[in-house]
């Protein structure tokens, strides 16, 4: 049996010992079909819990329906809907701040965005391990900068005592196992000499923890520049407690580019130089870890290098949770002027994620491409989403316009011409963002020709002079 696969037992043919696993800040408690977190228990139905336990199994891989379905119901036949209720019941389980974690992929499965760890049985929950924490902790999903779980140095990582040939994870009376190499493969962790566990050093406790806060920060209240700014020295705090964690050092990285990106930036030349450096970091502690290419990616952008910037962003996207990274691949396509190019990526990221939290930014840049590359029929409504991160709402509505006149749509248009020029003039005639994104010819000649032009044609003289 490959390492990659569980087996169904009866529950008749061996006894279930307690088992707990531990995964981004919660314990599956796989005998008493419990979900903890912190002070919370929720209690999940037997189905649900050999759901969640399977996943957890695969973290970071897609699981197919079909598989689920066969690992967990057998032979008996169901409906799709038990499969949708089970994954429902997980992500209520999970809480609202953790509901993306199990990702769905459209026509391929789900994705549990996290990494196990196993725990050992406690009678005493107190004497357990905190959840998440060490080299094989994962960390919450939601941001920009979220990455692929990573594994310490490996001078520095726990070895784990597996006894007598494996180390098997039994769900109570339903007798789902999960092999000793299932649990090595999810974890990347080399099968250890000795049945002795070393205890992990605080630094790289702390230096996860204060990333946690970080993410948590940037999750918070206020305006999407304080939750950067409330962030960044939380991650400064956890890479100097560790200075070999590259995740720190990525989303710190992050912050500064995402600062100059929504336009932010009280010093666009330091706040580059900060990305520099800390994006090196990232690359030169973990240089194949998604957080890591991608924050050098988001250097590479900010340095106008968008072609390098491709490379990088599709090197982090070969991670299946990485959305983020493949529609920066369309992006970068699109400020190379390549407006064609840019669209599949972009659509198959909003088909991906419809809900993620930059899908709305990511449409408005499909609308722009199909405006370069003359289809302003399907451009208009994709303007029609919030703002997004980058573009203001009157930039926005100016592509809104363009577009329902391109389409023919011409009493709409009329409509928000009226609204717009009701508008405070201040704001109409900044510059638009979105020509200063990219200093491609390719990208401001069809930028000009597609969006500038119709404008002045229409009276608005003033825009993006």
């Amino acid at each position: 049996m490959g390492s990659g696969e569980s087996v169904l037992v009866g529950t008749d043919q061996l006894e279930t010992p307690r088992r707990l696993l531990a995964f981004d800040g919660f314990i599956l408690d796989l005998t008493r079909g419990v979900l903890t977190a912190e002070a919370r228990e929720v209690v999940l139905r037997p189905k649900t819990t050999a759901v969640l336990a399977h996943l957890l199994a695969h973290a970071g891989e897609i699981v197919s329906r079909e598989t689920l379905l066969t690992v967990v119901w057998g032979d008996v036949a169901v409906s799709d809907d038990s499969l949708t209720q089970c994954v429902s019941e997980i992500r209520r389980a999970l809480g609202t701040a953790q509901a993306e974690m199990l990702q769905t992929h459209a026509r391929r499965g789900y994705v549990m965005a996290t990494r196990l760890r196993p725990v050992a049985p406690a009678a005493d929950p107190s004497a357990l391990p905190i959840p998440g924490a060490g080299p094989n902790g994962a960390m919450p999903p939601g941001s920009e900068a979220a990455m692929q779980a990573t594994a310490r140095p490996r001078s520095r990582m726990v070895w784990a005592a597996l006894v007598m040939g494996g180390f098997a994870l039994v769900v109570g009376g339903l007798g789902l196992v999960f092999s000793a190499t299932t649990w090595i493969s999810a974890n990347r962790l080399p099968a250890p000499a000795a049945p002795s566990v070393v205890a992990e050093p605080s630094s790289w406790d702390e230096g996860q923890r204060l990333v946690l806060e970080g993410r948590i920060a940037q999750q918070g209240g206020g305006t999407y520049e304080e939750r950067l700014r409330a962030s960044l020295p939380l991650f400064l705090r956890a890479l100097a407690v560790e200075p070999r964690l590259a995740e720190a050092a990525s989303e710190a990285a992050f912050v500064h580019t995402n600062l100059r990106t929504n336009g932010s930036s009280r010093d666009p030349e330091l706040d580059l130089r900060e990305a520099e450096r800390l994006a090196a970091l990232a690359m030169a502690a973990m240089p194949e870890a998604s957080l890591s290419l991608s924050s050098q990616a988001a250097v590479l952008r900010q340095q106008r290098r968008f072609a390098e910037a491709i490379v990088f962003y599709e090197r982090a996207g070969a991670n299946p949770v990485r959305v983020v990274d493949r529609a920066n691949v369309g992006i970068m396509h699109l400020m190379l002027g390549d407006a064609e190019s840019a669209q599949p990526p972009l659509r198959a990221a909003l088909l991906e994620s419809p809900l993620h939290r930059f899908a709305a930014t990511w449409r408005v840049y499909l609308g722009l491409a199909k405006l370069m590359t003359g289809h302003p029929d399907e451009a208009a409504d994709d303007f029609l989403t919030s703002t997004g991160l980058n573009l203001p709402t009157e930039e926005r509505l100016f592509y809104r316009l363009v577009a329902l006149h391109g389409a023919g749509r011409l009493a709409e248009a009329q409509a928000l011409d009226t609204n717009l020029r009701q508008r405070d003039l201040a704001l109409l005639a900044r510059p638009l963002r979105a020509l200063g994104m990219s200093d491609e010819a390719a990208y401001r000649t069809r930028f000009e020709r597609a969006v500038l032009a119709p404008l002045h044609r229409m009276g608005w003289v003033q825009i993006g002079r």
